[in-house]
């Protein structure tokens, strides 16, 4: 058994003090280096649902080509740790003794990685954006508006995720799908509605989108876990033009269009 070491890479929300982890990096010095990431990196919205997944993707492939290169050695993880410090963090390494880098690969993300409550969460804001976009792109379609997915923008220093758009002769809109759905504790879902309430604010200020309609469609929380829908609600009306509650996503479409053709 040899002293090799480990780094834990995973997403942190500085906002609410909250991470998960993504992938483990490991060093031997007879193996060398191997990693492991999740496939699915849908569970950074249990903790952000506004976090943009494209620039993490392409952030992980930098983080495996600099683990391919010839030069990649026990130095290699101290340096991710460096470079990569926001958002997507790469842990200093830790010190460990390691039979084997592939054991302690596959240990290291059966304990750290996978088996992480955090994904259903993640899923269940993920299947509601898509519903909201899929009715709202249908629904521009048999209207003849236009739809696009903008996505994140810089704003000053902040990256903020626009959303959706909709524009039509007389209006234009942008859209945002929040899930309280699997959040039980009524902190947890004012927390999300503040994050959402806070990146409407800075969109809406800007020049460019000052002249948008700015709404939010809610899936409300399970109805045991209802007192905290009111409060999250407030906090996103207080800055958004209009707020669609909806209990079940099934309601999605035919809202929505109503809502285009006001």
């Amino acid at each position: 058994m040899a002293l090799g070491s480990y780094s834990v890479v995973r997403y942190s929300n500085h906002l609410n003090d909250q991470r998960v982890n993504l992938g483990v990096l490991v060093w031997h010095p007879t193996d060398g280096l191997r990693y492991r990431f999740s496939p699915s990196l849908d569970r950074v919205h249990a903790v952000d649902p506004r976090a943009p997944l494209t620039p993490l993707k392409k952030q992980l492939d930098a983080i495996a080509g600099e683990l391919k290169t010839e030069a990649a050695g026990k130095e290699r993880l101290a340096a991710l740790s460096r470079w990569f410090k926001e958002g997507l963090e790469v842990a200093a390494p830790y010190p460990a003794q390691i039979q084997s880098a592939d054991e302690m690969v596959e240990h290291l993300y059966q304990t750290l990685v996978s088996p992480i409550p955090e994904i259903r969460r993640a899923s269940t804001q993920y299947q509601f954006e898509r519903k909201v976009r899929s009715a709202l792109l249908e629904a521009a379609q048999v209207h003849n508006l236009k739809f696009e997915e903008i996505g994140p923008r810089k704003f000053g220093q902040l990256v903020v995720n626009v959303g959706l758009r909709t524009v039509g002769n007389d209006h234009k809109t942008l859209w945002r799908a929040l899930s309280l759905q699997a959040h039980d504790h009524p902190d947890r879902q004012i927390a999300f509605a503040k994050a959402t309430a806070m990146d409407i604010r800075i969109v809406r200020d800007s020049e460019h989108y000052k002249s948008h309609r700015h709404y939010v469609t809610l899936q409300g929380p399970k109805r045991s876990a209802m007192a905290g829908l009111e409060d999250s609600r407030a906090w996103l009306g207080n800055v958004a033009d209009k707020v669609f509650v909806f209990e079940s996503a099934d309601a999605v479409p035919a809202i929505l269009e109503k809502a285009l053709l006001r």
